[in-house]
């Protein structure tokens, strides 16, 4: 029997040789089918770039214009004229239908965007129209309401001048990118279609002569090992990673043995890594979670409260409540994990009001933040546990009066925080351990110490090089933080 379906196979395959001209045909056609697939994306970048480039040019122009018009004219939006042409030829628009418009084009590249990082790119200028829109709204409320022309003037250069600029780069960007991605596209064309005629005239003659010869020899040497190699595959569809085939022969078969064997040990090392790297995020998850609602801070404070209500100190009560529901209410902020600065100030000035009942005899607090960043959004926590450190490790172990000072600004193209304490200081090992696990927080020990390090990990994971952590401390004089992220206007993960 076994001879029989041996024979029968060996028949089968040698039929091999007689049609064999027919998947040749079919090779033929797909790679026709192929060249025209790549023709077709040629096309489509082509679609693209000439999408883009209408509004390289008339965005900016137009809507600074049409701006400047505004305040000079001291007019609203809605007596600018739409689609009029000035004497100096620029067409005036009203900003937010030509906002509206930019959006749905941006729309549009979105969808014939051939390179993934310009759908990114999308994502950011439309972040940016949003900003623009907002700005616009603020500057025409400033002329409705009788503003001086030169803070009129000043905020046109200083905001929509700039998200205009801002948004006119990103468009060149994605035409770059698309452009890049047009001549590696017509290289790979250019070599496709010389080496496809040259490789498929060769394989067509050469298959169609030797496959009269070869096939029947080949038959054995290859249905055999192939059937012990389905046999390891279904293993692994099972899940046993540790199989390994045997390699019997030193030809194309045994090659792909090979790299099945280097596959499914590749597999089965993804696999693990993937479980620890889910068990690290359930862990990361958790401690944040504890990290967020510290008990201690919690029943210290309601102790506070209940000794404030005994002295019938009705008004300090209410301060105090209304600091705790406020800290709380950033906190938690419905299981975002950003929230704008505005919120972090007001998380952390609750947070120090709240301690200033506690230990009003040895603390005094300052914030100052520059409001042109209160709009911006950063990782709910950022400040608030290098604020508790200065308290707890600074201040509580100084002697007399403490002081903590938390300021935040915008320098160019980032945001610069700093919290200062005038506390014990650290001492210099403890300084220079605290360093090196801030140089990369992504290898860290996260049982060691959460609280900083985590707030490092997450500002890699958001900002990457453009976040950093600085310490400067002196023994008995204190200690200056500096958290440097970059600008970031996104919208908050839920």
């Amino acid at each position: 029997m076994k001879k029989y379906f041996k024979r029968s196979l060996n028949r089968r395959l040698s039929l091999i040789s007689i049609v064999v001209f027919i998947p040749m045909f079919c090779l033929a056609v797909i790679l026709m089918v192929s060249l025209m697939k790549a023709s077709h994306a040629y096309s489509e970048i082509t679609h693209s770039v000439s999408y883009a480039n209408q509004y390289v040019k008339d965005f900016k122009e137009r809507i600074d214009y049409s701006m400047y018009l505004a305040v000079i004219g001291n007019m609203g939006m809605e007596e600018l004229g739409n689609e009029e042409k000035t004497v100096n030829g620029i067409v005036t628009v009203n900003p937010y239908e030509y906002i509206s418009e930019m959006e749905q084009a941006c729309d549009h590249m979105a969808e014939v965007a051939t390179v993934n990082i310009n759908k990114n790119q999308i994502q950011r200028l439309k972040s940016s129209l949003k900003s623009l829109r907002k700005c616009v709204g603020t500057l025409e409320a400033g002329i409705k309401g009788n503003q001086k022309y030169e803070e009129n003037k000043a905020y046109l250069d200083e905001n929509i001048n700039n998200l205009t600029t801002l948004i006119q780069t990103g468009i060149q960007d994605y035409i770059y990118t698309e452009t890049t991605h047009l001549d590696e596209i017509k290289e790979h064309l250019d070599a496709k279609n010389a080496n496809t005629l040259a490789v498929s005239i060769g394989i067509f003659a050469v298959t169609i002569f030797l496959s009269l010869i070869l096939t029947n020899l080949a038959a054995r040497s290859v249905t055999r090992p192939i059937k012990k190699l389905c046999k390891q595959t279904s293993r692994v569809a099972e899940g046993d990673f540790t199989v390994k085939a045997k390699v019997e022969a030193g030809d194309e078969i045994a090659m792909l043995t090979e790299s099945f064997n280097d596959m499914t040990k590749e597999i089965g090392r993804l696999v693990e890594d993937i479980k620890q790297k889910q068990q690290n995020l359930h862990i990361t998850e958790m401690k944040l979670l504890q990290a967020q609602i510290n008990p201690h801070f919690l029943y210290n404070t309601l102790d506070a409260i209940v000794w404030l209500a005994e002295e019938k100190k009705n008004s300090e009560v209410v301060s105090m409540v209304t600091a705790l529901s406020d800290f709380f209410r950033t906190t938690l902020s419905e299981g975002q994990d950003q929230i704008k600065i505005r919120e972090e100030r007001s998380h952390i000035e609750s947070y120090l009001k709240i301690q200033r009942f506690r230990y009003q005899d040895i603390m005094e607090y300052e914030i100052k933040m520059d409001s042109k960043i209160d709009d911006y959004w950063i990782p709910k926590l950022t400040l608030q546990p290098f604020v508790e450190n200065a308290l707890y490790h600074g201040i509580k172990n100084k002697r007399g009066m403490g002081r903590i000072c938390i300021t935040g600004k915008l320098e160019g193209e980032r945001i610069l925080f700093s919290v200062e304490d005038n506390g014990i200081g650290m001492e210099e090992e403890q300084f220079v351990h605290l360093q090196k696990e801030l140089e990369d927080p992504k290898t860290a020990d996260m049982k060691a110490g959460f609280g900083i390090v985590n707030v490092a990990q997450r500002l890699n994971y958001y900002y990457g090089n453009q976040s950093k952590i600085i310490f400067e401390s002196e023994k008995n004089k204190g200690t200056i933080v500096k958290i440097i992220i970059g600008i970031k206007k996104i919208e908050p993960f839920s």
